[in-house]
């Protein structure tokens, strides 16, 4: 019997020719599945959701599949309740986090984005009143010390950068530990790597961007909901936030996303960081075999299983 697999979202089309023709049948991106209730498998990106109503509308649902690290699109506490394994794919995608990390770092603390754009308008003079900072000899604040938070650490470091970091984990407190309020206070760029839970949500909110070094500089590669949007518009009026670069869109009201996508001090990429090609097909492929692994009864590793069933 084939198994029946939903693709909610684009994979590598090499990934997905070394699923087994002879096992599996795949419903791709755009389409939807004749009968809902064939469906044993879900694989999923950082876009689609997938929730109680379409959990509920696929009876025989076997395993929800990220091909990614972060399930904050997936109703995981429902999955489980119906017995449903969710397992997702950590880590094959943190050192392309980490470069377009340092990427958004140099674009928007050395200001070569103003740079580039001045010379495609033709002014090539403005290196006459160009000046920045290097990164070299500034501080650096990493809010989560995972392998992303620590391949930016290494890289920074290397370029001559101090490094600060903070953690949610208890027995973490090696040299340049400090408490986020005082990591805030010390460090001149300061970049998010946590996941988005109830405890992270709008963790950069007025109260952290007061504490923020006057002229600091902002980046978040992780989730966009880590910053409270209205609040970080104001930081950059005011001019106590030098600059904010994400890989993720704002979060707030239609005028103030709108605001902050325009605004000269932002830089904002489009979810993008894991797109590159490589990056892209390991993730693709290491999904669809947890698929494969699981129909054949294969054992899989416990960091990739993201609930108990």
């Amino acid at each position: 019997m084939k198994h029946l697999v939903y693709l909610l979202e684009s994979v590598d089309e090499r990934a997905l020719q070394e699923l087994p023709a002879d096992r599996f049948t795949v419903i791709p991106p755009g389409q939807q599945p004749d009968n809902f209730a064939a469906v044993n498998a879900i694989v999923v990106r950082g876009k689609e959701e997938v929730d109680r109503a379409l959990i509920d509308r696929c009876p025989q649902l076997s395993v929800i599949v990220r091909n990614g690290v972060g399930v904050n699109n997936i109703d995981v506490d429902y999955a489980t309740q119906r017995g449903i394994q969710v397992l997702n794919v950590p880590g094959l995608n943190a050192a392309t986090v980490a470069e377009h990390t340092m990427g958004l770092m140099l674009l928007l603390v050395r200001g070569m984005y103003r740079l580039i754009n001045e010379v495609k308008a033709g002014n090539w003079d403005y290196r006459l009143h160009y000046t920045a900072p290097e990164l070299r000899g500034l501080t650096l604040g990493i809010v989560g010390k995972g392998d992303i938070g620590q391949r930016v650490a290494a890289s920074a470091g290397a370029m001559g950068m101090q490094i600060r970091y903070s953690s949610r984990q208890a027995g973490d407190r090696s040299a340049g530990y400090r408490e986020l309020p005082e990591l805030l206070t010390e460090c001149d760029v300061v970049s998010l790597h946590v996941p988005l839970t109830d405890g992270t949500r709008g963790m950069i909110g007025p109260d952290a961007l007061k504490l923020m070094k006057a002229g600091s500089y902002l980046i978040n590669t992780a989730r966009g909901e880590l910053v409270n949007g209205p609040a970080l518009l104001q930081a950059l009026e005011s001019g106590h936030l030098a600059g904010y670069a994400s890989d993720l869109m704002v979060s707030g009201d239609a005028d103030t996303v709108r605001q902050l996508v325009v605004h000269p001090n932002v830089l904002i990429t489009p979810h993008a960081a894991s797109l590159t090609e490589l990056t892209f097909y390991e993730l693709s492929e290491r999904g669809l075999r947890h698929v494969a692994d699981f129909f054949s009864g294969n054992t899989i590793e416990a960091q990739y299983r993201v609930n108990a069933v």
